[in-house]
């Protein structure tokens, strides 16, 4: 039902009241809207119940409400109030506004990330400083694949201890992620205590494992009161930096860690390390649970869909058996470099569209009114406005994807657009099918994760040794989402058992140790 009028009148004690209504669709005519179970306040109260009191998804709540069909039937877009702020929901993957109009969705997001460059308004002047620290790296395909010698020989040695008994699979990516990152000289280099030492500790393991999850449930589902348990990342930071002192004193110049302390002009010191400030510390933790922990989710989801598709997982085995054999090219690291992506690297692909490692829905406030053009006319959206992106349903558009729902890598093979196609194009900030490295689709995207590349591409390499070397075997895994977490998790993530494969030897010796 539309609600148009400004008040509705109530008697009280013999006299009448009049009570302010949510106005109705602010642009009629040009974008859709969707009045809420609300005539006071839309779809404020219904939205906090689903997602903070039932733990739903957010994009569950934008399905079940109707917002996400009426969105469907005009163009992918549709405004909603979220008690008095306009909302403008939007499905599909394409640009709407600039990155200089829109804000972090909270003002907690500094008191959640620090310094980090994601808190950073889009004209900081440190921000292109901080997002080349991780793009220079991370970010470079070159690099990226210099690494692969060594993502595949901590990945056998990790593998190997984890085979003959079943593990839970949310476990085994997680820990495996976290140890790979560990050890890989040139990322984190944290040999002397791991991070899996962190996460199975009683002091850091919760918000360490929950980091992402809790800063979530504050951002996507509006949560404030998620915050309670963020501070505990400032002591587990020191003590990571402190326990691996050594360790990052003689890391490679490409070193997260080291390159951040460049970056502030201080010396990589213990009497520096011991005086950081909260601000850097939780930059700093930003981007080293980032760098497992985003990667290990999207390992989890690939995993469990490679599993769930048979003739997927032929495929998988098939070229990973070819890529760890004997004389396999990717003795020579750069075999891989401007290389079309293979089988694999499309599974992974897929699984980051269908799965992701970023909460199923996002917004964004705007900072100063911008022109939003639909259907021949301009409208003006005005300061404030929470522009809301549901990324689960936008990764599963119909007139991007042949089979949106499925799992089924030839979907990532409709948008190759050349023979000369790449992983590291198809990641490129100007590609916009794929939402999963993006808080929401900016102009230019500016903020596109720089990581991505070798988030995509250790995956990869992970699952050509585990498939290439191993038996693989899952039980009782539910993809659908789980509630009462804010990023994307199974619903059941299971557990998985590894054996080594018929004919493959015990010995998984490196093919070579790379030179970041």
């Amino acid at each position: 039902m539309s609600v148009s009028q400004d008040s509705l009148s109530t008697p009280r004690r013999g006299r009448t009241v009049v009570l302010p209504q949510a106005p109705g669709a602010p642009f009629p005519g040009i974008v859709a809207h969707h009045d809420g179970p609300s005539r006071l306040h839309g779809h404020a109260p219904a939205f906090h119940e689903a997602t903070v009191v039932r733990g739903e998804p957010a994009s569950h709540y934008f399905r079940a409400s109707g917002i996400s069909a009426r969105a469907e039937e005009n163009d992918g877009l549709c405004t909603f109030w979220m008690g008095p702020k306009l909302a403008v929901y939007q499905i599909t993957n394409e640009p709407l506004v600039g990155d200089d109009v829109l804000a972090p969705s909270t003002d907690a997001n500094r008191e959640l990330f620090g310094d980090f460059m994601g808190s950073l308004p889009h004209d900081h002047p440190d921000r292109p400083g901080k997002r080349a620290v991780v793009e220079r790296s991370l970010g470079n395909a070159k690099f990226v694949d210099r690494l692969e010698p060594a993502v595949r020989r901590h990945t056998a040695d990790h593998l190997g201890r984890a085979a003959g008994r079943p593990v839970p699979l949310d476990e085994f990516t997680l820990s495996l992620t976290a140890y790979v990152d560990s050890m890989v000289p040139g990322v984190l280099d944290l040999t002397q205590r791991p991070l899996p030492e962190y996460l199975d500790s009683d002091e850091y393991g919760r918000v360490v494992r929950g980091f992402f999850d809790l800063a979530s449930d504050v951002i996507s589902n509006d949560n404030p009161a998620a915050m309670r348990e963020f501070d505990v990342i400032v002591p587990f930071v020191r003590d990571l930096l402190t326990d691996n002192f050594d360790a990052l004193a003689d890391a490679p110049e490409s070193n997260m860690v080291r390159r951040h302390f460049a970056l502030w002009d201080v010396p990589f010191t213990r009497r520096s390390v011991a005086a950081l400030d909260a601000a850097r510390i939780k930059e700093l933790g930003t981007v080293v649970v980032a760098t497992y922990d985003t990667t290990a989710l999207s390992l989890l989801w690939a995993i469990g869909y490679v599993e769930a598709t048979p003739h997927v997982k032929e495929a998988v085995v098939a070229e990973a058996g070819r890529a760890t054999g004997a004389g396999c090219p990717y003795a020579d690291p750069s075999a891989h470099a401007g290389a079309a992506p293979s089988v694999i690297d499309l599974a992974v692909l897929e699984a980051v569209r269908l799965g992701g490692s970023n909460p199923s829905a996002l917004w964004r406030r705007t900072t100063a009114p911008f022109a939003l053009r639909r259907r021949g006319a301009s409208v003006t959206v005005p300061p404030g406005t929470m522009m809301w992106l549901d990324r689960r349903q936008a990764n599963r558009d119909p007139a991007v994807f042949p089979e949106p729902c499925r799992f089924a890598p030839a979907n990532i093979g409709a948008i190759v657009r050349s023979d000369r196609e790449t992983v590291s194009s198809l990641l490129s900030r100007g590609r916009y099918e794929i939402n999963s490295f993006s808080m929401v689709n900016a102009d230019r995207n500016p903020r596109k994760c720089p990581g991505r590349l070798f988030s995509v591409r250790m995956q990869s390499m992970v699952l050509s040794e585990l498939y290439g070397r191993w038996t693989v075997t899952t039980r009782d895994t539910d993809l659908q989402l789980k509630h009462h977490a804010s990023m994307p998790r199974p619903a059941r993530p299971g557990t998985i058992t590894i054996r080594p494969a018929p004919g493959t030897p015990r010995d998984t010796a490196p093919l070579r140790e790379p030179t970041p």
